[in-house]
């Protein structure tokens, strides 16, 4: 993706460290911008930042996990494209919101427990149920893209409705094709970012010994969540929470009902062959990914925040989902 830069960022160490910092500066500095960018297009459409952020930036920054997921469909790696969703999602729900949920305790506002958490959970259970019997076909990806279309049109519904309700007589804001132009430059300012983050700390970490289970677990999964975590945090710092919270969920429905339902559409996937011996994918990683998700479901639906024990519990469960992968821990399904 990044061409003859990929080049210049391995020619060695020296050059791969700097591309890291880098690719991180690169990721702060346009995070900083969609973030300011987000209050006044808001305001000119007269919506709440929520709306902006599951309409335009949850799916913008959900690019990495869609170029990488496709280019691997295609290529008939049901594993990768399939492994590449669910292992940045887990990461987005856990990691990201706990490290966010840390700085700052989040607060959770009612549509974000009643709509966008129910939905998160229900993306992924849709895949699991989808993807129980070995494989995922062109017809589940219409399921799994279909089930995507009520949820955004009912993010649309409340947005026109809300709208209407709170238009006020403001002054337009001339500026607002620019304040659009420079969010979505912005916005792939963090894909390259990304990018280029990840392809240093690939380099780095082949050049340390690194294993490509551990590069496929903590930097490839870890580096398409990027984008997410970059927005997350600058809107933690900001203390946006609706923004924090909303981009974490929208862009895990976007990823599982969307991405996946596209790859599913490009080539059907076949994830394991004797119904008797699934792959870990299917009976231990989408099992723990709902897990997840029904657990930050009751610690949002019991209070009006995310605290920062609830938010160390959450990140307990990352790093026992990462080292389920290199040791026989229990809890197995």
């Amino acid at each position: 993706m990044l061409g003859p830069l990929e080049n210049l960022l391995t020619i060695n160490i020296f050059t791969a460290i700097m591309g890291l910092i880098s690719g991180i500066l690169l990721l702060w500095f346009s995070s900083e911008m969609v973030i300011k960018k987000i209050t006044p297009i808001a305001k000119f459409f007269g919506v709440k930042e929520l709306v902006i952020t599951i309409l335009g930036v949850s799916i913008l920054s959900s690019l990495p996990e869609l170029t990488v997921s496709v280019f691997a469909a295609a290529q008939g790696k049901a594993d990768i494209s399939l492994g590449n969703i669910i292992g940045s999602n887990f990461v987005t729900l856990t990691f990201v919101t706990a490290i966010c949920a840390i700085i700052a305790p989040i607060m959770i506002r009612t549509e974000i427990k009643e709509r966008e958490s129910s939905w998160m959970t229900l993306s992924t259970a849709s895949i699991f149920v989808l993807a129980i019997d070995g494989k995922l076909t062109r017809i589940d990806g219409i399921i799994l893209m279909s089930l995507y279309l009520p949820y955004i049109i009912t993010v649309i519904k409340e947005a026109v409705k809300e709208s209407k309700e709170t238009k006020v007589k403001t002054e337009r804001d001339k500026n607002i094709l620019l304040h659009i132009i420079i969010g979505i430059l912005a916005v792939f300012g963090i894909i390259i970012g990304a990018n280029i983050t990840l392809t240093s700390g690939q380099f780095i970490g082949e050049n340390a010994g690194l294993s490509n289970l551990v590069l496929g677990i903590l930097i490839f999964a870890f580096g398409t969540s990027l984008p997410e975590l970059s927005v997350a945090l600058a809107a933690t710092f900001k203390k946006k929470a609706d923004i924090t919270i909303g981009e974490i969920y929208a862009s895990n429905i976007f990823t599982a009902l969307f991405v996946l339902g596209f790859c599913c559409i490009i080539t059907p996937m076949t994830l394991f062959e004797d119904p008797l011996i699934p792959s870990n994918l299917v009976k231990y990683d989408i099992p723990f990914l709902i897990l997840a998700g029904i657990i930050i479901q009751i610690f949002v639906t019991t209070g009006s925040k995310l605290v920062r024990l609830e938010a160390l519990i959450i990140i307990l469960l990352y790093i026992y989902f990462v080292l389920s992968h290199f040791f026989n821990l229990p809890l197995c399904f």
